[in-house]
Parts: C-alpha cells; sequence; structure tokens
C-alpha cells in the first residue's frame, strides 16, 4: 500500500499542462483549510482516543501512540496556522502543490497513526472501554473527513482506508462475531463516505464553475428548478397546482401515476376540465365522483378553506384528495395513495370489533353493546337479558382432536346460534368457548324459547372429517334491571346462572335466582381464603420466558401468579384474580407481585428482563401504584428498564386523563408498558397510537391458526407493521411448534413466548436450570 501511495503522489507531482485550471485546484486546497477550528476539536479526539485505552488497559503501546499523535497534531496546526497567515493571492501551482502535500502528509499520518490504535485497541486487547473508544472515535473523525476534506476526494479515499482498514481488520480478528459483522460493514461504510466524498467534491467543481458564469443569476434559478423538480417528483404524494382560471401550473410524477395521465396532460396551461373528461372517458373515476370532486373545488374556492374527499378508482386504488387555497387565486391539489393505509385500518378495525376466528361479536363490541342496553334502559324502561352461553364437552374435543377440529366445532357454534336469534339481538364470543347474548325487549317467555332453540341447534351432532362429534351447550340467564343495575353486575348474575346450569346436567337453561347461596357461599369461601393466602404467603410467582426470535435469547420473563390452595391445590390465576378484583384485594396482591418479581429478576442476567400483569383496578389508586413501583425498585436494585408493566385495554377504556399520567410518571423512572392479549376483543389502532406502548402482545389465539388461517397471516403481519412504524416490539404467544415459530418471524415478529420455549416455573427451577448449565 505504501508503494501505490508513493507512485499516485509522484504522478501527482508532475507539472500539468497549459490547460491546467490553476485557480480552481488553489480553490479547492484552500477548502482544505478553510475551517482551522474543526482541527482542533478533532486533533483533541485523536489526542483522547490511544490515551483513554492507554487509561482503561495500561498498555504502553497506547501511551507512545497519545504521545505520537499529539506531535503530529501539534505539526498540523502549526501548518494551519501558517497557512491562514500567508497572503494566497498570488500563489502559483508550486506554491499551491506545497500546501496541497503538506496537508495530505499530516491528515495521512494522523489517520494512520489512529488507525493503527483503533486496531491494536480491537485485536490485541479485550477491553469493552477500549473497543467503543476506538471505534468511535474511528467512525466520528472518518465522518468528519468528508466534509472537511471533500474538495479532495483523493485524499479522503487515502485517509479512510488508513484509518478504517486497520479498525476493520481489527474487529475481523476479534473474538466476538458480533465484532465480524461490523468489521466487514466497516468496508461498506469505508465505500459509502468515499461515494459521498464524491459527490460533495462534485458539487464543489459546480460550485467553482458557477462563479465564472457571466449569467450566475440565471444559472441559479436554473438549480433551484431542477432542485424542485426533484423534490416534487419524489414526493409519495401526487401534487398538482391550478391557476385562478383552473389551469395546470405544476404537477408531479405521482400525480401523473396516480390517475393514468399521459405527458401531454401534464403540461402547463392544461385546463382542469381536459383532465377531467380524460378520467371519465378512461374510466379511471365514475362521473359521480368527478362532480364531488368538482364540488370540492368549488368549495375551496368560495370559502378559501381546505377540504378533502376521498374516492376509489376502477382499479380499486383508494384515493384520499385534498384541496388547498394556492397564492393568487389557485389552487393546491394533493393525492394520496391511501389503499394501504385503509386496508390496514380496516383490519386493525375488524380485529378490534369482531373475532378473528368466528366472526362475531368480540369482548370490545359486546362491552359497547351492553353498555348502550343500559343506556336505552335508563333513557326507555326497556328491559333486557342477557345470555351466558358455555358449550359442555369442549374440552376433550380439544384436547383428543387437536385444536384445527376445536376451531371448526366454534365456527359451526357461531352460525348455529345465530340461526336462533333475532336480527336485533347482540350475540358475542367471550372467549374460548363462551359466548354472550344481548336481548333487548325480550320477557321471560321469549328469552326462554331464543334459548332452547340455541340448545336444540346445538344438540345435533358435528361431523367433522368424517368424525361424528356432540357438543352441547348450556345458558345462564340474567335478566335487566331485576338481576343487575350494571354490565359487571349482570355477567357476575348471567355466570353464577351458567354455574347452575353445568351442575343441574349441562345441556340445559338456567335463569339466575337470588337464592342460589350456594354459588355465593363459594365465592365468599374463596375470597376468604385468599385473604389469608396474601397474609401466610401461599401465592407465588411462576416466570415463563419471552425469547428474542432472531437470537433465541432469554429477553424478559413474564410473572405469573399461582396460589398453593392447602386443600384445592395449585390455584391457577385466571380463578382467583376475579376473585381479588371484585372483593378489593387486586392491589395488595398488585403490590406483592410488583415487589416479588423485582426481587426475583435482580439476581437473573443482566439483560432479561421481567413483565408483571397490571389489573385495572390497580390505576384506581395512582399515587399508590407508583410509589409501589418505585418503592420495589429501590429495595431490589433492579434497573428501571428491566421492568415492563402489562396491562390490556380494559384499563385503557376507564379513565384515559389518570391513565396516561400514571403511565408518564412510570415511564420517566424508566419503567416500558406492553398492551396485553392484543386481538382478544379490547383492541383498537387509537390505543396503539395514544398510549406510549413499547412492546404489544398478540393473543395466543392467532398463533393457532397462522398456519391455516389467511386472516391470522394478515393479522400479524399487520400488526407488526404497525408496530414497527410506532417503535414498539411485538411478542407472540402461545407459540408451541417449530412451525409456528418459523411463521410469525416470518410476518415480522421481534418475540414470542409459549410452550414451545418453556412452561411457566417457579424462581428455585430457573436457578436450578441455571446451575445444570453452568
Amino acid at each position: 500500500m505504501a508503494g501505490a501511495l508513493k507512485d499516485w503522489w509522484n504522478a501527482r507531482l508532475r507539472r500539468p499542462g497549459e490547460d491546467f485550471d490553476q485557480p480552481s485546484y488553489a480553490l479547492l486546497v484552500a477548502s482544505l483549510f478553510s475551517s482551522p477550528a474543526s482541527i482542533i476539536p478533532g486533533g483533541v479526539a485523536g489526542i483522547l482516543t490511544p490515551l483513554l485505552c492507554w487509561i482503561s488497559t495500561g498498555l504502553v503501546v497506547f501511551e507512545a501512540l497519545t504521545i505520537l499523535v499529539a506531535l503530529i497534531v501539534l505539526l498540523r496546526l502549526a501548518t494551519f496556522v501558517s497557512y491562514r497567515r500567508t497572503d494566497h493571492s498570488r500563489d502559483g501551482y508550486d506554491e499551491t502543490r506545497r500546501w496541497d502535500r503538506d496537508y495530505f502528509l499530516g491528515a495521512t499520518a494522523f489517520s494512520a497513526v489512529l488507525g493503527y490504535s483503533c486496531y491494536a485497541a480491537l485485536a490485541q486487547t479485550d477491553d469493552p472501554a477500549a473497543h467503543i473508544t476506538s471505534v468511535a472515535s474511528t467512525i466520528a473523525i472518518a465522518s468528519g473527513y468528508v466534509s472537511r476534506n471533500a474538495g479532495r476526494p483523493k485524499f479522503v479515499a487515502v485517509q479512510l482506508l488508513t484509518f478504517c482498514v486497520p479498525m476493520a481488520f481489527g474487529l475481523i480478528q476479534a473474538h466476538n462475531p458480533y465484532y465480524q459483522y461490523i468489521g466487514y460493514f466497516a468496508f461498506l461504510y469505508v465505500a459509502a463516505n468515499i461515494a459521498i466524498t464524491n459527490s460533495l467534491h462534485r458539487n464543489l467543481l459546480a460550485l467553482s464553475d458557477a462563479t465564472k458564469q457571466s449569467k450566475a443569476l440565471a444559472s441559479a434559478l436554473h438549480s433551484q428548478n431542477l432542485t424542485l423538480d426533484a423534490a416534487l417528483n419524489t414526493m409519495i404524494h401526487g401534487l398538482a397546482m391550478f391557476d385562478r382560471d383552473l389551469k395546470l401550473a405544476v404537477s408531479n410524477a405521482p400525480h401523473l401515476a396516480l390517475y393514468g395521465l399521459p405527458e401531454t396532460l401534464a403540461l402547463p396551461g392544461t385546463p382542469i376540465t381536459a383532465i377531467a373528461r380524460f378520467l371519465v372517458e378512461r374510466q379511471v373515476v365514475a362521473a359521480g365522483q368527478l362532480r364531488d370532486l368538482k364540488e370540492a373545488l368549488a368549495e375551496v374556492q368560495a370559502t378559501q378553506m381546505t377540504t378533502s374527499r376521498e374516492i376509489q378508482t376502477r382499479a380499486g386504488r383508494v384515493l384520499v384528495v385534498t384541496f388547498a387555497p394556492a397564492a393568487e387565486g389557485g389552487v393546491l391539489m394533493s393525492t394520496e395513495d391511501a389503499t394501504e393505509r385503509k386496508a390496514t385500518e380496516a383490519r386493525i378495525e375488524q380485529m378490534a370489533r369482531f373475532d378473528e376466528l368466528t366472526g362475531l361479536a368480540n369482548r370490545f363490541e359486546y362491552n359497547a353493546n351492553i353498555a348502550e342496553a343500559f343506556a336505552r334502559l335508563d333513557r326507555t324502561g326497556e328491559p333486557f337479558a342477557l345470555l351466558y352461553v358455555d358449550l359442555d364437552g369442549f374440552k376433550q374435543v380439544n384436547d383428543s382432536l387437536g385444536h384445527d377440529v376445536g376451531d371448526r366445532v366454534l365456527v359451526e357454534t357461531a352460525e348455529r346460534l345465530r340461526g336462533a336469534i333475532r336480527g336485533s339481538d347482540v350475540l358475542a364470543r367471550f372467549g374460548g368457548d363462551e359466548f354472550l347474548l344481548i336481548l333487548p325487549a325480550a320477557n321471560h317467555l321469549v328469552v326462554t324459547a331464543i334459548a332452547q332453540r340455541m340448545i336444540d341447534a346445538m344438540a345435533k351432532a358435528f361431523r367433522l372429517d368424517n368424525k361424528t362429534v356432540y357438543v352441547t351447550a348450556s345458558i345462564g340467564i340474567a335478566m335487566a334491571p331485576a338481576d343487575g343495575a350494571s354490565p359487571a353486575d349482570l355477567l357476575r348474575h348471567a355466570d353464577t346462572a351458567l354455574y347452575k346450569a353445568k351442575a343441574a346436567g349441562r345441556n340445559t337453561l338456567m335463569f339466575f335466582d337470588p337464592t342460589m347461596a350456594e354459588e355465593m357461599t363459594e365465592r365468599h369461601e374463596l375470597e376468604v381464603d385468599l385473604r389469608k393466602a396474601c397474609e401466610d404467603g401461599s401465592l407465588e410467582l411462576y416466570y415463563q420466558p419471552i425469547i428474542d426470535l432472531r437470537t433465541g435469547e432469554v429477553v424478559s420473563r413474564e410473572a405469573l401468579m399461582r396460589w398453593r390452595h392447602p386443600v384445592r391445590g395449585m390455584v391457577p390465576a385466571g380463578q382467583f384474580i376475579p376473585v381479588a378484583e371484585q372483593s378489593g384485594l387486586i392491589a395488595t396482591i398488585g403490590d406483592w407481585a410488583i415487589r416479588q418479581a423485582c426481587k426475583d429478576a435482580a439476581s437473573w442476567e443482566k439483560h432479561v428482563g421481567v413483565s408483571v400483569n397490571i389489573s385495572p383496578l390497580q390505576f384506581r389508586e395512582p399515587r399508590r401504584i407508583v410509589e409501589t413501583v418505585k418503592n420495589a425498585l429501590i429495595a431490589s436494585n433492579l434497573n428501571s428498564q428491566r421492568l415492563t408493566l402489562e396491562v390490556t385495554e380494559s384499563l385503557l377504556i376507564e379513565d384515559n386523563k389518570t391513565t396516561l399520567g400514571v403511565i408518564d410518571e412510570l415511564r420517566m423512572l424508566g419503567v416500558t408498558f406492553a398492551l396485553d392479549d392484543f386481538g382478544t376483543g379490547y383492541s383498537s389502532l387509537g390505543y396503539l397510537s395514544t398510549y406510549p406502548f413499547a412492546q404489544v402482545k398478540i393473543d395466543q389465539s392467532f398463533t393457532k391458526t397462522v398456519q391455516s388461517s389467511e386472516a391470522s397471516k394478515a393479522i400479524i403481519e399487520a400488526v407488526c407493521q404497525l408496530a414497527r412504524r410506532l417503535s414498539m416490539n411485538v411478542v407472540v404467544e402461545g407459540v408451541e411448534t417449530e412451525q409456528q415459530r418459523i411463521a410469525v418471524q416470518l410476518l415480522g415478529a421481534q418475540r414470542a413466548q409459549g410452550y414451545f420455549f418453556g412452561k411457566p416455573a417457579p424462581v428455585a427451577s430457573l436457578a436450578e436450570a441455571k446451575r445444570h448449565v453452568a
């Protein structure tokens, strides 16, 4: 390489011919010395690089390199000072070449020494501080070369090679495979910066030529026009401007492409009527849509206010057309191709309101309808009924025949139940094999008749893949207002009636009766035992890993609460958490879970976080939850960035202002938030964009059908794309097979959770597993 540099420099020493442009050459050399202030911070950074490596590693080689860099920096400063104090107005080729050479030698020596320092730090030490210091300094100073030395692109090429190539080889020779990837990337970095330098150099030459032109103003105007054309034609949206007579003044390439217009209709002065006639004749847009656009255009001219219209082309593209007033009575027309955005929003909205598998209303839609039913009850006194439907024997079908068959049973169940109800009734899938039916304006006889029709419809055999399956239905019924004055009360009483229907032999219906003391007693006993468990420490936390799909490493663990009951055995959270929420114990249990999770996580690997589920009821005491999190982090000495709090959208629909205030205060501590169970019913595009979530968890129901359902694939992919745009991580729950893992990763998910990676386990098991690995 030294021989090549020597040959290159000798070639440069030959005196140029008569056509040599000395003023341009002098201008380019002057650009090297145009910013002496940049040499000082660059030189200080260069000195500090080996100095900090010396301090961190104690190696003598960095001490020598520090001294050598300091001497080079002093010599370069002396050259700069000398150049700036000299009058160069009469410099000839020899004088200019001498300054050119001095600058080149100083910069190259500076680059070579620092390049070797970076190589030594990476290849000869394992010190992370030396690595970070060397690489960061190399990249920063190398980037500075591009702008400061753009006047001499060959200088930059030589300096980048002497500076970055040693760094690249040092990274490649390191033991860390990620360093090696970065090392190969460094060559791309060098190539890119050389290309950028050449581009800047060309701009400098263009500027030099421009100063020689007699018509500088016209040249500048031409350059601006080119820039304007480039800006217009690289816009995503179509843009067209019309004058006061609605004749085209300017338009860009996307405008022509969106409407399929020929170049002849893009000429300035083209009447808008000619464009409209083309659109109708070629059937790009319908005549009715064109009239709507004309009305919007007239509205803008009359009111001088911006307005928008949405149209759909014959090709199926959705265009959002915005008209805005322009200068001197003109009109600016902007066209957005919103096809993909609208499709994504529609898929998200569909997922937010309706169950993906059955097409029935989901929990979110049910909540809206039950609230409307109570509002109507308050206004008109119109009673209504709530039917809680649960399938008998469905678990056995799932366990024996698999989830695919179980899903087909659910789909056919939804069709049978739809056929048994009236058009005004609202049927929703509450989750799993549970359904809710709101019957407006229904008395006892009507409710009984409809419920019996549902039971009769479900009594017929399911014939699937030459298999005969029997799944019946049990129904619990609560009447409003007699059985409940709120959605929660009515649902709870319908659930109580369902429990009695199950206990009565299944495949039957049961109306809620206040005398159903057995259920109340059971709940009361469970509440009493739960209060005792809070006192004697019977509650436990199990942890399930969350995996980075790219690396396969555990990045976090979700804390799942369990209750070891002396009689009932291990009670899952799904059974006692509702009791805790109804009894007011959830705040105490939630506080303990946060403290224990932080304490457990403090003993894990530093890069592994912990997720804790938070009940919406805990946010009703905002100061309590904030102080609990603060104290838990302090007591455990856990880095706050390792703690994630998982919430569902049932929290977000209660009190946006209070909820957002608590979330913001905890985020200021470094705690992150995740939206849990996305897709089960409380899912809305608005919540993703309103609340500062760092992570969204897609419900396992989509994972089960990701290989068989195009809808599941589309929804997972849409959520991943949306989350990526909002800088969120996506965790797909319920991954149980290698095929599911591959599928969700290909759809864009960064993280996953499920039995394929590990079942929930107590913290002692985690420690035992770690000892076995060690």
